[in-house]
């Protein structure tokens, strides 16, 4: 994986797990949207002071960026998707299971 789609994983990460949204990362961080959506896709590369400025926002340190340990593993994920569907309704579950079998 590129430097760019693992920063861009990263950021997409600690941004859901501090909920915010790309369009309010974005305003905070005073870029274009669509310029959010590029970075998470791997597309770009921020510059050094918007780097800060996303550490910033998010309440890290630059470093955590990095941390490719961060990333999940298959049983993580596992684990957490099973815990979603635990606690989702039948309705959520069957429109779940059409996803992934489409897939």
């Amino acid at each position: 994986m590129s430097l760019k789609k693992a920063f861009g994983k990263r950021l997409k990460e600690i941004r859901q797990q501090k909920k915010l949204t790309q369009f309010q990362l974005a305003e905070l961080a005073n870029v274009d949207e669509k310029y959010i959506r590029h970075i998470e896709r791997g597309g770009s590369f921020p510059r050094a002071d918007l780097l800060e400025k996303f550490a910033e926002i998010l309440d890290i340190d630059i470093s955590e960026f990095f941390e490719l340990k961060a990333f999940k593993d298959k049983k993580q994920l596992i684990s957490e998707i099973l815990n979603k569907l635990n606690n989702s309704s039948e309705k959520e579950i069957r429109y779940f299971y059409k996803l992934i079998m489409e897939y």
